[in-house]
């Protein structure tokens, strides 16, 4: 729950000296940030930055269309994904539903053994329409499970950089406003941006940030009947994969086609999956090829492996990103897609991804060497995460390791087995030790 204002840290203009796409020098920034993606609306978050969040204490990376957390189990990777869900969360519902979801406050910031740390999320967004947008909020620990944020803002520029929208929230009080229209009132219980959602300056946001959907799919509950759900796209455990498909087959045959051209690749001889109606649920029939002389077989999705499901899974809610009537996701980010699949599939899986990477933004993560031996696997995508000293530290590849696979002397995979897959030191001490503001400059 809310609680009043009590001390708090050191003011910051936390979306001050982010680089923009369009006026970032080369000769300040210590690396070059990514190439814009030709159609930006399908790949919009282009900078991730986190302070004291679970096991991270500093963390800045760029996101591009396919960005790819590899490293150890317990590294820390989930966390980077579950900053993004957490903010999805938060302005869905409200802050103290995102907070409990994951055990309160006290698991969502970074244990210290000297003083509370102070949570704070930043993201840089890539709008349709070409501008950029920073949005940034830190959450202020005051009594046991008591919280408020201490500050929120957002700021809209165009492609030179001049500001076009902007907001400032501390301390329950809105400092800077820029609209011409009257600024709405402040929610105890809900992030600022909900507030301003309806209007035309900061809707672009708001939406792009309630449009990240996340899965990891359990499939137990992928497997068993379940009541009918409205909606195209495919829940966070998979549970409504029946509804997604039915849907499928009713206004986009071609797309189901597709997942069962991938299934096949991965070597499993699936012809067909129809939706199934049993009583007041429903599942899922899948009918199986026999060979030239036999007959297909039919049965119901609880005799398919867990693999095979979370594959069918990852596969349908690429396929069905832009279904009909809706804008779909602005970001997918799925835990460990190789989960449970024989290695010898990886390959077929990984190019399905960078397939459904071309029209949505995706961001996985990955601790398998089969997967990231495929060769559609390039330097750009790839984070390598690891866990030093209790914390999370994630960067990019040096330029040494890059030269390997772009020449083709080593694979992702190979690397990673040799657990050579480490972020680059030097550019990541500099970003760590860089003083002033959330969104630091990098000079």
């Amino acid at each position: 729950m809310t609680a009043p204002a009590g001390p708090r840290p050191a003011y910051q203009d936390i979306t001050a000296g982010m680089p923009d796409y369009h006026g970032c020098n080369p000769t300040q920034a210590l690396t070059r940030m990514p190439t814009p993606p030709t159609n930006p609306a399908a790949h919009p978050i282009a900078r991730l930055t986190l302070r004291q969040y679970k096991s991270i204490e500093r963390c800045d990376i760029e996101l591009g269309p396919f960005t790819i957390l590899a490293g150890r189990n317990g590294a820390g990777k989930s966390n980077i994904i579950d900053a993004l869900a957490f903010v999805s969360d938060a302005l869905r519902n409200t802050l103290e539903y995102a907070l409990r979801k994951r055990g309160g406050i006290t698991q969502v910031r970074r244990k210290s053994p000297s003083k509370p740390t102070v949570p704070a999320i930043g993201i840089q967004l890539r709008l349709p329409d070409g501008n950029t947008a920073k949005y940034a909020f830190r959450i202020t620990t005051v009594k046991g499970p008591q919280f408020r944020v201490d500050q929120e803002e957002c700021r809209i520029t165009d492609a030179s950089g001049r500001v076009l929208h902007e907001f400032l929230v501390r301390d329950r009080d809105v400092q800077r406003w820029t609209p011409p229209s009257a600024r709405p009132a402040l929610a105890e219980d809900r992030l600022y941006l909900v507030a301003v959602s309806g209007l035309p300056e900061f809707r672009p946001v708001y939406d792009t940030l309630t449009r990240m959907v996340f899965h990891n799919f359990n499939p137990e509950v992928m497997k068993r009947p379940q009541q009918p759900e409205p909606g195209p796209l495919l829940s966070h455990d998979g549970g409504n994969l029946a509804s997604v498909i039915k849907h499928l087959a009713g206004t986009a045959p071609e797309k189901l086609e597709r997942v069962l051209e991938y299934i096949r690749e991965i070597g499993v001889p699936l012809k067909n999956i129809e939706h199934k109606q049993s009583g007041s649920l429903e599942t899922l029939e899948v009918i199986q090829e026999r060979g030239e002389e036999g007959r297909p077989a039919s049965f119901d999705a609880i005799a398919l492996s867990d693999g095979t499901i979370r594959a069918l899974g990852i596969l349908v809610s690429l396929v069905s990103l832009n279904a009909e009537g809706t804008r779909g996701p602005s970001l997918i980010g799925i835990e460990e897609p190789e989960t449970a699949l024989h290695p010898a599939a990886a390959g077929a899986l990984m190019d399905a991804l960078a397939e459904g990477s071309e029209s949505t933004q995706l961001l996985i993560t990955c601790h398998s060497p089969d997967l990231l031996d495929s060769s559609a696997v390039s330097p750009d995508m790839i984070r390598p995460v690891v866990l030093e000293e209790g914390r999370t530290r994630v960067g990019v590849l040096s330029q040494a390791k890059s030269d390997l696979l772009t020449k083709h002397l080593s694979t992702a995979g190979e690397l990673l087995r040799l657990d050579q897959l480490q972020p680059d030191e030097a550019e990541l001490r500099a970003r760590e030790e860089a003083a002033g503001t959330l969104f630091e400059a990098f000079r």
